[in-house]
Order: C-alpha cells, then sequence, then structure tokens
C-alpha cells in the first residue's frame, strides 16, 4: 500500500490576480522510490467542484519530503479565491 502523505497543504491567491497557488509538501513513506506522482487537486465553491487536476512532481525517493508548487488558471468565469470553500488533494498514481 501507497503511503504518500501531504502536509503544510495551503491554497493562496497569486499576487492581485484571480489565479490561485496551492503549495504544500509530499512525504514518501512507502518503502519504494518514484519517478512520478500524480496528484489529483480538486477545489470546491460550496459543494460543486470547480477545478478538477492532475498535477506532477517528480523524483521522490522513499523517506523523502518535497515541496510543490502548483499555479491553478481554472477559475470559472465569475468566481474569486474567496468562493472556495474546501479541497481535496490526493495521489492519483505513481511511476
Amino acid at each position: 500500500m501507497r503511503s504518500l502523505d501531504y502536509h503544510n497543504v495551503k491554497i493562496e491567491r497569486f499576487k492581485n490576480s484571480n489565479r490561485i497557488i496551492l503549495k504544500g509538501e509530499i512525504t514518501n513513506e512507502s518503502g519504494k522510490s518514484y519517478s512520478t506522482v500524480a496528484v489529483r487537486v480538486m477545489l470546491f465553491v460550496k459543494n460543486i467542484i470547480t477545478v478538477n487536476e492532475v498535477f506532477l512532481i517528480n523524483d521522490l525517493p522513499n523517506g523523502a519530503t518535497k515541496a510543490f508548487e502548483r499555479h491553478i488558471y481554472d477559475l470559472l468565469p465569475g468566481q474569486s479565491f474567496e468562493n472556495i470553500t474546501r479541497y481535496e488533494l490526493f495521489t492519483e498514481n505513481c511511476y
């Protein structure tokens, strides 16, 4: 079973724009090193998914913690950073 944990995850507004930055750390305690980890992030406005995308984290050795940062541009028209009510972040696959 994979043991990839996410820590210190923050969603922030990028400067004075409507863009969002997702920041955090991933720790690999799986017993196996991965060259690529596919991570799915979903952002919600109330109970509606407004962002649903996958990003990659490269080179994650066993026992390592690695910082990540992802810029998100895909908010729906009329939505802003303040409308986000929750997020989900999970490992989709490892290679």
